[in-house]
């Protein structure tokens, strides 16, 4: 499991900035902080560390940021019980690779990632989905 705070890389239509991805749980979810000269800083709190990223790339996607960490790629998601107990600090790859767990947190190319929404319809082929809160 990779330690809070991570050096990643964001993506807008090839403009590549560097940022700074944090996560913490407070007493009631998790809070997920993304900084960056380019976007300055967004943060969600959530039930989980899954759901508090998702919110956050919500509020980046509008303006056209990708967020280069493995929990935003089209097919990672993670299971129920992956949020209720780990969290949401890992996931499944879903499909080819047999479902194999990922560091939600890792760096990756931001031009590998995808919406949340085209994210969650992958999800949601795959018989899981995000929850309601």
């Amino acid at each position: 499991m990779i330690a809070s705070p991570q050096a990643i890389r964001i993506d807008r239509a090839g403009i590549v900035a560097e940022a700074v991805i944090s996560w913490r749980y407070e007493r009631d979810g998790w809070t997920v902080e993304l900084a960056s000269a380019a976007t300055g800083a967004v943060a969600a709190h959530a039930a989980d560390a899954f759901e508090a990223l998702c919110r956050v790339r919500e509020g980046l996607e509008p303006e056209g940021w990708r967020v280069g960490v493995t929990g935003a790629q089209a097919d990672v998601w993670p299971s129920g019980m992956a949020r209720d107990q780990g969290g949401g600090l890992a996931a499944y790859r879903l499909g080819a690779e047999a479902d194999a767990v990922v560091d939600t947190f890792a760096p990756v190319d931001p031009t590998t990632t995808s919406t949340v929404a085209a994210q969650q319809a992958v999800a949601e082929r795959a018989g899981l989905g995000r929850p309601s809160a």
